[in-house]
This record gives structure tokens, C-alpha cells and sequence, in this order.
């Protein structure tokens, strides 16, 4: 059986985004043991050269971003662990109450306490957190010391590193865990698991997590106009093919009661009477 990955959530203000990718860069060390997720949505596709507007005028790229956005919705809802990087821009942001108030309530419909995930602040600027934020009731990395307070932040970082990777050893021993008595019934029907509102992600469809940027269709300017020229050129030219033809049967036709005239014909003058006639035997 293979150990399930510990699944790390880092919820952020947009303006943190920075210091989100410079934790990622940290834990990345980690990936055999845990996928990391933060705030990372793509950007909408560009819209198509005029040339290409003129020529595909009903195309409608698709937006990476709704489908980053469900993917992104599994990702929230299926975290072991959920890190908080608290300033003062993240107390005011609603999408970071969101998943706090996602975190807190999966934490409470868990009845296995150990299952339950852990919500852990990290602070990584000078802010009242402590008295402003429902993250105060929960364990923050690095002492609660902002990062920016280290001489070299690259210090708090590696701190706060060292501390997560202790965490997930033994929330992925506990996972591991409860995913082998799920896979024997038996153990289950004698007690050792209770029955649970929720239940953590123990590493069923993995799939669910990963996000495909759909690659954009972005053919060069100078093609669409390229084929516009070749589609003009064809049509001028089958056009001045055609229309001699046209024109010449319009302006040479005929009045309706122009009649063409006959060609004088010949009077039948009968055979002689001398001369004999052999008819074909008849069969």
C-alpha cells in the first residue's frame, strides 16, 4: 500500500501571493510526500488577431479559469493541512475568512479528532492577528513571529519548513493508518473507527487535484491575413471568369418574339412511275 500524500493548503491575501510562492519554493523539497496548493490561477486567453476574428467570427476560446476554479474548489475541501500567512491585508480579505471558515467547520464535523485537519497560522508580517482573527484560538508556526522580523527571511522560512515537515511525518502516519482499517471492513465492524460526519481525503481519485491549462489557440497574425488575400484572389478570379459568360447572355439575348428564321426548303417531287421498288423480304 502506498502512502498517501499530505495534501497543504496555503490560504493568502492577493497581495501575500509573493511570499506563498516563496514558501512553495521551500516546500518543494517535500513533493514525494505532500502536494502543496496555493492562490495561483491562470491567466484568460488572449483574444485572437483581427485577421482571425474576420475569418472565425463565431470562436469562443475557453476560460482556463472556470476549470482552475473547480479544481481549485477539490483542492480546499480535501486539505490535510490548511496554512494561514497572516498581515494585516489578510485579516481584511473575505476569501481568507472563506477557507477559515471552510477549515473550522471540517474540523468540527470530524469525529475522529486525529482525522481532523489542522489549521496553523503562519505570520509573515507585523498585524493584529491575534486579536483580530479566529486564527488567535490556533498554534501558529515559528513562535507567532512574523518573517519579516528575521535578519534574512530565508531564517523564518526554513524554520517554518522544518516544522511543517514534522507535522505531515505525523498527520501521513495517521492517514495511512485509518486508510488500512478502511480497507478491512473487519476491523471497522469491531469499533476501531467511529462513524463520522466527514470523513478526511485518504487518497481516493488523486486525479481530482490536477489542473490541465487548456493551451490556447493562438495562430500567427500573418496566417489569418495570408488566407483572407488567398480567399480574396480565388473569388476575384472565378468572378471575372464568370462574368463574360453572364453579361454576354444578358445584353445578346433575344426579344421574346424574335423568331429565328427558316431556311428555304425544297419541294418533294414523287418517284417515277418507272421506277421499281424492292421491299425487304419479310421475315
Amino acid at each position: 500500500m502506498t502512502n498517501v500524500k499530505v495534501n497543504i493548503f496555503i490560504s493568502h491575501a492577493p497581495e501575500d501571493k509573493a511570499a506563498a510562492d516563496r514558501l512553495v519554493e521551500w516546500l518543494y523539497p517535500m513533493r514525494d510526500e505532500v502536494n502543496v496548493w496555493h492562490y495561483n490561477p491562470p491567466q484568460k486567453h488572449a483574444e485572437l488577431p483581427l485577421s482571425w476574428k474576420l475569418l472565425l467570427p463565431w470562436y469562443r476560446p475557453l476560460d482556463p479559469r472556470i476549470s482552475y476554479a473547480e479544481t481549485q474548489k477539490n483542492r480546499r475541501e480535501n486539505a490535510h493541512i490548511y496554512i494561514f500567512l497572516t498581515s494585516y491585508k489578510s485579516l481584511n480579505n473575505q476569501q481568507v475568512e472563506d477557507d477559515l471558515s471552510l477549515a473550522i467547520s471540517r474540523r468540527v464535523d470530524c469525529a475522529w479528532e486525529d482525522l481532523a485537519p489542522l489549521v496553523i497560522p503562519l505570520a509573515i508580517g507585523p498585524s493584529r492577528w491575534k486579536e483580530a482573527s479566529r486564527l488567535a484560538q490556533f498554534e501558529a508556526l515559528v513562535g507567532g513571529l512574523p518573517i519579516s522580523s528575521f535578519p534574512q527571511p530565508d531564517e523564518g522560512y526554513l524554520m517554518a519548513t522544518e516544522q511543517i515537515a514534522a507535522l505531515v511525518k505525523v498527520v501521513q502516519v495517521k492517514i495511512n493508518e485509518a486508510r488500512f482499517f478502511y480497507d478491512f471492513p473487519a476491523d471497522a465492524e469491531k469499533g476501531l473507527i467511529p462513524k463520522a460526519h466527514y470523513l478526511p481525503y485518504l487518497g481516493e481519485n488523486p486525479t481530482q487535484f490536477d489542473f490541465n491549462f487548456p493551451p490556447a489557440f493562438r495562430p500567427p497574425d500573418w496566417m489569418g491575413w495570408s488566407l483572407i488575400a488567398l480567399i480574396l484572389t480565388i473569388s476575384i478570379g472565378s468572378y471575372r471568369r464568370i462574368h463574360p459568360a453572364v453579361s454576354s447572355l444578358h445584353l445578346n439575348a433575344r426579344p421574346d418574339k424574335d423568331y429565328q428564321p427558316e431556311y428555304p426548303r425544297q419541294p418533294l417531287v414523287p418517284p417515277p412511275d418507272t421506277l421499281e421498288i424492292i421491299f425487304p423480304p419479310v421475315e
